[in-house]
């Protein structure tokens, strides 16, 4: 069994609501008597960008397991890749292979740098046809991105998803390994078919999207900062996904009914 947490849209900004709310979520996966064997950060990591909001991710997302951080359209790949990677502060999609024991995650680039919308370039879908090849038959595959590749009944997010879904889908139909597709961008969780496989679609950490039920006027934005910080686990065993939505309380855990 191979167990991966799931945090999205995390936008921290250098005040201290959704660092705060970070660091809860952090400290409820550090706390499990089953560590999770990875943490794959969705993209949005900032709110704008800024190599300091960086700094503030990289000290509350610390932790004693791997974490992937993948960009967002509210990322900047060059300096994502500076202060969270440590690496050289290039442009390029930034796509990563996770390997594990007969589980491979492909975290595939759908940002757009200057742009709201998501597209997987020519690039990024060569890079995920080449991972594919050199993964063994006998691993699961999970494939992660920032923009949900389908309408998600949301007057925000649906304008700016994934505008070229089709050849993806394609790989995902025609390769029994795929277990799964994987998002952030909406800041609520939903869940539908893609290629026959379960797209998830990841809370915010930071706060919620409703849908367009809950649009009272054109133009509204119908978020909420309120709720408690949401999580998804994926567990991958057997070539099956399973997810497990996750709100950590901000206000401490009762584990004892209240008379």
């Amino acid at each position: 069994m191979i167990l991966l947490a799931q945090l999205s849209d995390t936008h921290f900004d250098l005040h201290e609501h959704n660092a705060e709310r970070v660091e809860a979520v952090m400290a409820y996966l550090a706390d499990l008597p089953r560590r999770p064997d990875a943490i794959l950060v969705t993209g949005d990591i900032t709110d704008t960008g800024r190599p300091g909001q960086y700094e503030q991710a990289r000290t509350a997302l610390l932790a004693d397991v791997e974490v992937r951080f993948m960009p967002g359209n509210h990322d900047d790949r060059a300096a994502l890749r500076e202060v969270l990677l440590r690496e050289p502060p290039t442009t390029g999609p930034l796509n990563q292979v996770l390997r594990l024991p007969d589980v491979t995650v492909a975290l595939l680039d759908s940002t757009v740098p200057g742009h709201s919308g998501g597209e997987l370039s020519a690039e990024t879908l060569a890079w995920l046809a080449d991972v594919l090849r050199d993964t063994p038959a006998g691993d699961a595959v999970l494939i992660a991105l920032h923009h949900p590749p389908l309408p998600m009944y949301s007057t925000v997010v649906d304008p700016i998803r994934l505008i070229n879904p089709e050849p993806l889908e394609s790989v995902v139909a025609a390769d029994e390994r795929i277990v799964g597709v994987i998002s952030g961008h909406m800041h609520a969780m939903g869940t539908t078919l893609f290629g026959g496989r379960p797209l998830v679609v990841a809370p915010s950490v930071a706060s919620l999207i409703g849908g367009v039920w809950e649009v009272a006027r054109p133009g509204e934005v119908p978020i909420d900062y309120g709720p408690d910080p949401s999580i998804l686990l994926h567990v991958i065993e057997d070539r099956r996904l399973t997810t497990i939505v996750r709100t950590v309380p901000m206000g401490g855990r009762i584990a004892v009914q209240p008379s």
